[in-house]
């Protein structure tokens, strides 16, 4: 486990061997059942590292925000529940079932306009 996951608290994903399966309905209910959930307005989980590849699962309280910040390549964020305002440039509503993409280096930001669920796909470079 590195220094930053020990830091956050955060048990590592295992690397992809082969094929994986994985259950995001039982993640979703780990999360939201870890001391963690009552006590931060947002929990998140690795479920694949691969590089370049990265799968992470969040869950969000309505109105948890993650501040303007940049990624070093492109990602794609899946919301499974809920519903986020997803701000680059322009403004987005992304609700349950639907994804929105974005090339490295752009400067975004999100809420949860619901309590929310969604995956995060990065890829580095």
């Amino acid at each position: 486990m590195s220094i930053s996951e020990q830091r956050k608290g955060r048990t590592p994903c295992p690397p992809l061997v082969g094929m994986t399966t994985i259950s995001i309905a039982d993640q979703v209910s780990r999360l939201k059942n870890s001391p963690e959930w009552g006590s931060r307005d947002r929990h998140s989980v690795g479920l694949v590292r691969n590089p370049p590849l990265n799968l992470m699962l969040m869950v969000l309280k309505q109105g948890a925000r993650l501040p303007e910040h940049r990624t070093y390549g492109p990602i794609a964020l899946q919301v499974v529940s809920g519903s986020i305002r997803f701000v680059a440039g322009a403004e987005r509503v992304v609700c349950a079932g639907e994804l929105i993409a974005l090339d490295r280096n752009i400067s975004h930001s999100l809420e949860a306009l619901a309590e929310s669920v969604i995956i995060l796909t990065t890829v580095l470079d």
